[in-house]
């Protein structure tokens, strides 16, 4: 019998991925400038390494949790994919990374619109922890749903940005490699080839367990497949794009904490305005399931106990959130992608066992 697939609801599921992964390091540029435009052209074969591997995990573990919904007692996703003892190591690192994350989604909310605003970074990255627990407190189902939709209005809007910026500039690309030579821009790692893997692995070691939620909720593999394969694909699109715009503006964006806004100013004020309102979602849209990855490993939501857990999460996130943005993302994310690295290979094994017949699912 041929499996059913509803357009829309790929559509949602691809977005609530985008969502997931975007946060504050993607949205602003800080990730895009660091993991990609600072390796100058060869940042082009740097995304589309991402690319493929944003696209086969997320088809990959998608399918294995829409596969596995109905089993009562399955074993952790990381256990799954990694086995007992390595994958329930993952399982309580994860929590920690999350976290980190969620620290710096709230000090992206405070950079954000203390370069803009000039609004003191307190009140930026208070307001978003505000945020961020009153979503707790709705639980994960209602999560999926918001995010789903603010995933497309981001990429959208990245791309429209993006694509103004190359028509408005495009003599720029003429001197990318000029223009560099003269500058200091933070990089990832000692390559552009790691770059790409790492910002992939990065993403993915902190996505395994929403993903597997979310291919629960499909009607069937083939939508969940298509969600997280789309999802992938169409992210990385957004930051070929996105990225292409800061080499031609290269000598501005190099230097700045949020490089995105900038060039949405440039085009019009009102198109900063709005595009700074998108960068809130996009870190809102990550900060929000984390949090609820980070205390799910804790307490399970829907008690008096569970928001109290939350509120503690919050308020410490919100304190390590007041460091230097640029700082917390060139040191929690390059050194955590090499864990997501050996995830890879576990699923990669684990793909082949069960192709082979040699490991049931």
């Amino acid at each position: 019998m041929k499996e059913k697939m509803n357009a829309g609801r790929v559509i949602k599921f691809a977005g609530a991925y985008i969502a997931f992964i975007i946060g504050s390091g993607f949205a602003t540029g800080q990730e895009i400038i660091q993991f990609y435009t600072s390796y100058g052209w060869f940042s082009v074969g740097a995304i589309l390494i991402s690319m493929f591997f944003f696209a086969w995990v997320g088809a990959t573990v998608m399918g294995i949790g829409y596969k596995n919904k109905d089993i009562e007692n399955a074993p952790g996703a990381y256990q799954t994919f990694c086995g007992k003892y390595l994958g329930t190591f993952y399982e309580y690192f994860v929590a920690f990374f999350l976290f980190c994350v969620v620290v710096t989604m709230i000090s992206g909310a405070g950079a954000t619109l203390n370069e803009y605003y000039g609004l003191d970074h307190l009140v930026g990255s208070a307001g978003m922890a505000i945020l961020i627990y009153i979503a707790y407190v709705f639980g994960l189902k209602g999560l999926i749903n918001i995010i789903g939709g603010i995933g497309p209005v981001i990429i959208v809007f990245t791309i429209l940005v993006g694509a103004i910026t190359l028509i408005n500039n495009s003599d720029g690309l003429s001197t990318v490699n000029s223009t560099m030579e003269g500058m200091e821009i933070p990089q990832a790692s000692p390559n552009w080839f790691i770059s790409g893997l790492l910002y992939a692995s990065y993403n993915v070691f902190g996505s395994i367990i929403f993903l597997t939620e979310l291919g629960k909720e499909a009607h069937s593999k083939k939508e969940a497949t298509a969600g997280g394969a789309i999802g992938g694909i169409t992210l990385m699109c957004a930051t070929l794009v996105m990225n292409i715009a800061m080499l031609s503006t290269i000598g501005e964006t190099g230097v700045l904490s949020v490089p995105t806004l900038h060039l949405a100013d440039n085009i019009s004020p009102v198109i900063g305005v709005i595009f700074s309102i998108v960068l809130i979602l996009g870190i809102f849209s990550t900060a929000a399931p984390m949090t609820w990855t980070v205390c799910d490993r804790i307490v399970k939501e829907g008690t008096a106990k569970s928001k109290i857990v939350a509120a503690v999460i919050v308020v410490l996130a919100f304190i390590g959130g007041q460091l230097p943005f640029g700082t917390l993302v060139g040191i929690i994310y390059p050194y955590t992608g090499y864990l997501g690295i050996l995830l890879f290979i576990c699923l990669a094994v684990y793909e082949v066992r069960k192709r082979t017949g040699k490991k049931e699912v």
